[in-house]
This record gives C-alpha cells, sequence and structure tokens, in this order.
C-alpha cells in the first residue's frame, strides 16, 4: 500500500457562496494527479463503496474528494429533495475548483452508486471543462423510471428513503435551535427503523411525515413524474462507465443509458452488470442465494475495472476496455461483449397454453405481498432471488412451467411479456416475473416488470379499461444473464400486486397515494393458442417455441 495523506473538513466554496465539505485524500507524492470526485448526501465519513473506495483510487495514484452535498452532514446550505438542478451547479463548481488546486493535474472523474451517480449525470449535464468520465453505478434517470414501474410508484424505495433523509434533516433542526416536538422525533425514528409504518398509511397523501413542520419532502414532490433525475439522452457527452446489478431496481436504467449512448455513437461508453443488489454490498449472497465468488465485488476485482477507465480517460492510458462486462448467474463467469444484446443472440418465445384462461381476484386492501426481486427497502425485507413459493398460500396469482430443460439454457438479454388481459375493474396493475423453478420445487425470479393497466397506450394518457374485455399489452421486464440448468423449468409468474414494493392499485384509476379502500377485481390471463407469449433472448441459435402450461411446484 502506497503513502498518501488525508486532509479533513476541507471547504469548497461554490459560486453563491455556499461551502460544501469534503475529505481529500491524496497520494504522497510531489507531481501532481488526476482526481475522483465522489458527492454524497449520505455522510462523507461513512462512504465506503465496494465499486471504488477513495482508498483503492489513492493506492492506484489518484486523489480522490469526497464531499457532502448541499445542507447534509458537514456541507452548508439548505437541502431540498430531488434539486438536480442544483446538484449539476454544485457538481461543475467542485470539479473546476479540483482543476484549480496544486495537487491537481488538471482532468476530474467521478464514482458512486445511487443518488451518486445521479449527481455525476446532472455534473456532466453542465459540461464543467475539466470533468473527462465518469462512473454512475445504480442509477436511474426520469424516464426509465416510467418504464420500470409502469406507471406506479416505487413505494419501498420513495418511503424507505424518505425516512432515511428525515434523520439528518432532524438532527440539523435541533442543532439550529429549532428542535421537532417529541411526537414528530418519534415519528421519524420509528420510520428509520421501519418504515413501513409510513408506506401502510392510507390515504398515503395524508402520511403524517409530509406534515413535519419544516419538512423539505413533500408527497407531490416525490410522485412529480417531472421530479425524476433527467432522461439519459440530455447528459450523454461524456466517457461513462455504467455499473449495474441484475436485481437492482434500476437494472433497466443502466443499461438502457448505455445503450443511448452506444446509439449516440459513443464508443466510450461501457457497460458492467453484476449479480447485485441495491443494497450497496456487493457480495456473492444475495436474496437465497450464493452466486459464487466471482459474482462478489472482489472476487470480480470491481475496483480495478474502474481503475483501467479512469486510467484511460483521465490519464490517456491505451487500455483495451470491453464495451460490456457481464455475469452470467449459476455459470459463475463473467464474459465480455461490444454490444448489448450480445450479437451471438436469438430469440425464444415461451407460449402460454391451458385451458383459454386463468381468473383471480386481485383485493387491494390485501395486496399481494413482495418477496424479493428488484426492491429497495431499508427495513427487514430482503432483496433479490428469494423462493417464490412463500406465496402458495395465496390465491391472487398464476403460475405457468414449461418441461424441465436437458441442457443448460443460457437466458441474455430483453425479456418482455405479451399478454392478452381483463380485468372486472377499470383499471388494476399486471405484474409479470420470469422465474427458475428447480427440480426440489425452489422457485426464483429472474427478472420482472409491471404495467399500469391504464398505460397500455402509452404514459402520456390514461385509458380506462373495459370491464371484462380482454386487452393485449406489453410489459417490459428489464434485462437478464441467467443459466436455466438441466432439470430446472422456466415459469411465468403473473400477479396484480407486489406490496410494498409497488403502490397498490386501487383498481379505481386513482392516483398513487390516493386512494384508501379500493375495490376488488376479478384479473384474467388469456392463454389459449396465440394469446400470450414471454419473448426472452437466447444465447446461441433459435430453437421452437417452449409451452408453459399452469402450474405451480415442480413434481
Amino acid at each position: 500500500m502506497k503513502r498518501f495523506i488525508v486532509e479533513k473538513d476541507v471547504s469548497i466554496p461554490m459560486r453563491d457562496g455556499i461551502r460544501l465539505k469534503a475529505d481529500l485524500w491524496r497520494p504522497d507524492v510531489e507531481q501532481p494527479v488526476a482526481t475522483i470526485l465522489y458527492r454524497t448526501p449520505y455522510d462523507r465519513a461513512a462512504l465506503n463503496p465496494d465499486f471504488l473506495r477513495p482508498q483503492d483510487a489513492v493506492n492506484a495514484g489518484f486523489a480522490a474528494v469526497v464531499q457532502d452535498t448541499r445542507g447534509r452532514f458537514g456541507s452548508e446550505g439548505a437541502w431540498k429533495p430531488l434539486m438536480w438542478d442544483q446538484e449539476g451547479d454544485d457538481g461543475y463548481d467542485s470539479v473546476e475548483w479540483i482543476a484549480r488546486q496544486d495537487w491537481s493535474s488538471g482532468p476530474v472523474g467521478m464514482a458512486g452508486p445511487s443518488y451518486l451517480g445521479i449527481a455525476q449525470l446532472m455534473a456532466a449535464a453542465r459540461k464543467p471543462p475539466h470533468l473527462k468520465a465518469i462512473a454512475p453505478a445504480l442509477t436511474t434517470s426520469r424516464d426509465f423510471e416510467l418504464i420500470e414501474m409502469g406507471g406506479g410508484m416505487r413505494l419501498d424505495h420513495l418511503l424507505s428513503w424518505v425516512a432515511f433523509m428525515a434523520v439528518d434533516w432532524m438532527r440539523r433542526q435541533q442543532e439550529s435551535g429549532a428542535p421537532l416536538p417529541p411526537d414528530a422525533v418519534k415519528l421519524i425514528v420509528q420510520a428509520a427503523l421501519d418504515p413501513r409504518i409510513l408506506m401502510d398509511h392510507r390515504p398515503l397523501r395524508d402520511c403524517p411525515i409530509f406534515g413535519l413542520p419544516g419538512f423539505p419532502i413533500g408527497f407531490d414532490e416525490l410522485v412529480d413524474p417531472d421530479g425524476g433525475a433527467p432522461i439519459a439522452a440530455e447528459i450523454a457527452d461524456i466517457p461513462t462507465l455504467h455499473v449495474g446489478g441484475w436485481y437492482d431496481i434500476f437494472a433497466q436504467a443502466s443499461i438502457g443509458m448505455f445503450q443511448r449512448q452506444r446509439d449516440a455513437g459513443r464508443t466510450d461508453a461501457h457497460l458492467i452488470m453484476g449479480c447485485w443488489t441495491h443494497s450497496g454490498s456487493l457480495g456473492q449472497q444475495h436474496g437465497e442465494v450464493n452466486f459464487g465468488v466471482m459474482a462478489s465485488a472482489g472476487g470480480s476485482r470491481l475496483a480495478d475495472r474502474h481503475i483501467a477507465f479512469f486510467r484511460r480517460y483521465l490519464e490517456g492510458a491505451e487500455t483495451a476496455l470491453p464495451a460490456v462486462q457481464y455475469f452470467l448467474a449459476n455459470a459463475n463467469e463473467w464474459r465480455s461483449a461490444e454490444a448489448w444484446p450480445t450479437p451471438d443472440t436469438a430469440i425464444l418465445d415461451l407460449e402460454l397454453s391451458g385451458t383459454g384462461k386463468q381468473e383471480y381476484d386481485y383485493d387491494p386492501s390485501d395486496p399481494t405481498p413482495t418477496v424479493g426481486g428488484r426492491t429497495l427497502y431499508l427495513g427487514g425485507l430482503a432483496m433479490g432471488p428469494i423462493d417464490q413459493r412463500k406465496l402458495d398460500a395465496r390465491h391472487d396469482f398464476v403460475r405457468y412451467v414449461a418441461e424441465a430443460c436437458d441442457e443448460p439454457v443460457d437466458l441474455i438479454g430483453p425479456v418482455t411479456a405479451n399478454l392478452t388481459v381483463s380485468t372486472s375493474a377499470v383499471d388494476t396493475d399486471f405484474i409479470c416475473k420470469l422465474v427458475d423453478v428447480s427440480p426440489d420445487g425452489t422457485i426464483l425470479p429472474i427478472c420482472e416488470g409491471t404495467l399500469r393497466l391504464r398505460y397500455r397506450n402509452g404514459f402520456d394518457r390514461e385509458l380506462p379499461a373495459e370491464p371484462g374485455v380482454p386487452v393485449p399489452i406489453g410489459i417490459p421486464m428489464g434485462h437478464t444473464a441467467w443459466r436455466v440448468l438441466p432439470g430446472h423449468r422456466i415459469g411465468i409468474q403473473i400477479q396484480s400486486a407486489n406490496y410494498p414494493h409497488l403502490d397498490p392499485n386501487m383498481n379505481e384509476m386513482s392516483q398513487p397515494g390516493e386512494g384508501a379502500g379500493g375495490t376488488i377485481a376479478r384479473n384474467g390471463i388469456s392463454d389459449h393458442p396465440g394469446a400470450s407469449t414471454i419473448r426472452v433472448t437466447l444465447a446461441g441459435g433459435g430453437r421452437p417455441p417452449i409451452i408453459l402450461r399452469p402450474g405451480g411446484t415442480a413434481s
């Protein structure tokens, strides 16, 4: 390990006079070096990302600046939620301040996951002259949010985030001489321990946390479709390393933003997809599955992959970087490709075949619970691949399975559900999960997608359903790289709630957070020939469609 210098509580001035606090890590050398900047609202002292730690950057010869964003922890100013324009300005000013320092050689890169990734995108949109590359991980943008949630509200993510952010806001209120009343303190503490107390409030709009005096997060801001991070097409003009996880809530966005940059002609856009969740811990165990040591950040040498990227784009090194690097689950191996989807793939159709129609009742007052998958819940709900048999005592979903595979089947690429559905209500949700059924009966989710039926013709219009009339719908289910092992069966699970990951549809055309009780809907899936098909992407040559029949467990 090389010698390095750490300077704490460095003040970085912004254009409006506000000073943001940062810690500076730099090699103990005389010559100036390139810098990697992290901007976090989650306390710079707690930053220790598995993607690329500041220590990794310094050991590789870079300086690292870890900064609290405006109004958070050590930094001055007022924090407001989703203040993306401000993050863009502050990112610009921080980059250019770094470039002026004696220890800086000029070029600056940025790194970090989630909010830190959005902060990078916003800084890049401002085009600071010395920002040369970014590495956003587990990150999203506005239009992908709509696609991933099908028009619904990512309840677990948003309310968990509100509870988490409220803790430092409460501390700052107390330090400013405006302490909160005891009942408000109690609410924030309870919500931080288990945000489910916020999610269960009906109607959600009236949840007490949104009414706390001076609390900067209002319900309308939270559900504003224009409040998310800006569209990726506006921020594609810089070398970018996108890092995503197959079980991350933003998996589709990570791939989609990479594809947009490549489509715009940027050959300096790169993608890494591992078998990870949004938990921040990039180990080999996720959900109920151990994917092997090569799946972990350490085993995959993820930090080294970041360093290679920054050496190329900050230092001009002639480093060969694949366009795409991805982990194939159940094969315990990393693969490289020059495009996504990979060129050596073909389409495989999974055709639902039954008695003509499968039906179930969906009751919004007793919504189908979330069992793993692409979730983000800061309470006790597990993310990733969790056995779906935990739902088998319920009667509000249908499942179709194929015959057992006689050889490995590698599903590598996008997945789409093209279903014919009906409902007795004017609106409802359809959630479709691609699953892997093991010989012992274990049913693991691979990927999933959601559609709020009113948006079946696009998110720019709300179209009520005609009760009982079948309609075709398409549900993007994201992407995957998953090996179905011999003896396993491919399956599909369809339900109308995924709570608390998704806000429950009240079946009444109400907006997210508005309804309280709702009405029960009788929902149906047409499974006569040609009615409903799941389209997956298969490695290697094409093969005939696979038939999926109604069922639930391995025989």
